[in-house]
């Protein structure tokens, strides 16, 4: 669990000195993959955190939008990634940045709370789920680390 939480903190420390360092040009400008600017990278990140809360049926946790709808079969994972761009790119940078921060802020308490019983067994949050939680925890900082690199990689 220690290493898993540290990587939790990397990863969000990353990402965000990635963002920090951006002018509000570049956080608009859509240069990455898809023509994606940073600022669509960070509601879909935001997506995914409050995503990750709600799977987890967190207490007062709500579905984001589309959450409750998500596609099935072969590709759905892009077409939910479509349907939420759609919603969000014309959206403010600054209620963007604040949606983000706020869903960044509770996923990461959300999973500092997870107990090794939660993301590596069978039992607790596993079992009130019915999936696996490692994967999702995994899977959503593997998730920074993939748009820091693009951010990084580009700016």
């Amino acid at each position: 669990m220690a290493e898993l939480l540290d990587w939790v903190t990397t990863s969000h420390q990353r990402f965000q000195q990635a963002v920090a360092r951006l002018s509000e040009a570049q956080l608009l400008d859509p240069r990455l993959p898809g023509g994606w600017s940073v600022k669509d990278v960070l509601a879909h990140l935001g997506w995914w955190d409050r995503w990750l809360v709600y799977t987890l049926q967190v207490d007062g946790a709500v579905a984001p939008p589309l959450g409750e709808q998500l596609p099935t079969g072969d590709g759905w994972l892009e077409r939910i990634n479509a349907q939420v761009y759609a919603l969000n790119r014309d959206r403010g940078l600054a209620e963007i940045q604040a949606e983000f921060e706020a869903a960044r802020e509770r996923v990461s308490q959300v999973v500092h709370e997870l107990t090794p019983e939660d993301v590596f067994g069978a039992g607790g949050r596993s079992a009130l789920i019915g999936q696996p939680v490692g994967p999702l925890v995994f899977g959503i900082y593997e998730h920074y680390d993939e748009h820091a690199h693009e951010i990084e990689a580009l700016f």
